[in-house]
């Protein structure tokens, strides 16, 4: 008897309402820290690799014979065919903005030769030194939209080798 006498007072003073609060000073009811922040968008200076490196990956099948992989230096991008074939382009960047110039000026470090990439590919316009290849745009701070000046020659390409080697989208590597 003596239990149930227990666990109904404990179950009456667990009930109790004067301990609740109002819904105006409930913990839900109470904005958010984040809600006063002012989220400021990321410029492509801020994915500028320091140690550790920070990498942009194209979205690829498994089957590829490619890995294509980005990487943003202060005066250069690191082009990464595959992980034994490396080409570094020049760039303009535009400071403070979301935007990055990839210019058909470049150094290899490649084992592979990439007889593709100095081809015109049946195409009747396509890259020579110095022209703007492709334009960078930051879409948010896990993606990168591409640009092609050269889109025919691009397709044709990815056509070649039967991979997107040249491919629309970038993802930020975690």
């Amino acid at each position: 008897m003596s239990k149930v006498f227990v666990v109904i007072t404990l179950l009456l003073f667990g009930c109790n309402n004067s301990n609740r609060k109002p819904p105006s000073e409930s913990v839900s009811a109470k904005p958010s820290p984040e809600a006063n922040v002012v989220v400021k968008h990321k410029k492509f200076e801020d994915f500028m690799s320091k140690s550790p490196y920070m990498f942009w990956a194209a979205k690829q099948v498994d089957s590829t014979s490619y890995w294509v992989r980005l990487e943003f230096e202060d005066e250069f991008v690191v082009y990464q065919f595959h992980g034994q074939c490396l080409y570094y382009f020049f760039t303009n960047y535009h400071t403070g903005t979301d935007k990055v110039e990839l210019l058909w000026s470049y150094k290899t470090d490649c084992l592979l030769d990439m007889d593709v990439l100095k081809q015109n590919n049946g195409v009747k316009e396509f890259p020579k030194h110095g022209d703007v290849f492709c334009e960078y745009t930051l879409v948010s701070d896990s993606m990168i939209k591409v640009d092609y000046k050269f889109p025919e020659w691009v397709k044709a390409v990815n056509k070649t080798e039967h991979d997107s080697i040249f491919p629309t989208y970038f993802y930020l590597e975690k």
